[in-house]
């Protein structure tokens, strides 16, 4: 008995599991907060503090406004003040539609589980990423030799530099900058942006890595 046409070209159990696999995969991708909460409101206004608050641990403050609630967030940085904002609001959306599944206040029209599911997805491969233990690198036997910003560079790339202070008007300007290393905070200053980041890098290798440079 001949086979319909239909049937001679019957999908294997192992095939339909590719297929979900690979519509899974472009369905969700991991995403940060910024990126999650720009999708699920249109152009969120967002207000970050340009000086540190000592009341705050010498944090950065952020707020975000989302149909017409303010939600805020702290960081050592500015990203990082406004990253956390976000995420506030993303929380308060999320269960404010579990909440109230009736309501079409917001701009979609039912719980939004596939961004939902790419933030957290998001967190846990950053989680995974925190977990990790990689061996130190080891300090070069130069290493009071070498520009303080490049040795930096070299044992710690994911430095950051943040500009927290400029005082005076050109050309008497002195601008001060910051470096976190290992949750220890380095600060240096100079007329120009590149001195002050060298000073700040200077001051974290001295202290972090105990190099003696020459007077």
């Amino acid at each position: 008995k001949k086979k319909k046409p239909w049937m001679k070209n019957k999908i294997t159990k192992r095939e339909r599991q590719r297929r979900r696999n690979i519509r899974l995969s472009k369905m969700l991708q991991p995403k940060n907060a910024l990126m999650i909460l720009n999708e699920l409101t249109k152009n969120p206004t967002y207000v970050v503090s340009d000086i540190l608050k000592p009341d705050d641990n010498n944090l950065y403050t952020a707020s975000v406004l989302v149909e017409g609630m303010e939600h805020h967030g702290k960081g050592r940085s500015k990203i990082q003040a406004k990253t956390s904002a976000a995420e506030a609001a993303i929380r308060h959306l999320v269960k404010h539609k579990q909440e109230d599944e009736g309501a079409e206040s917001m701009e979609v029209t039912e719980l939004p589980w596939q961004h939902v599911a790419s933030f957290a997805l998001f967190k846990l491969f950053c989680s995974w990423g925190e977990d990790e233990t990689k061996p130190a690198k080891k300090l070069p036997e130069n290493a009071a030799k070498i520009n303080p910003l490049m040795l930096l560079n070299q044992m710690q790339p994911q430095t950051q530099f943040e500009e927290i202070a400029k005082s005076g008007t050109p050309p008497n300007v002195l601008f001060t900058y910051r470096c976190t290393i290992n949750g220890r905070q380095f600060t240096g200053s100079g007329t120009s942006k590149k001195a002050a980041k060298k000073n700040a890098a200077f001051a974290a290798c001295s202290q972090s890595y105990d190099i003696q440079y020459p007077a």
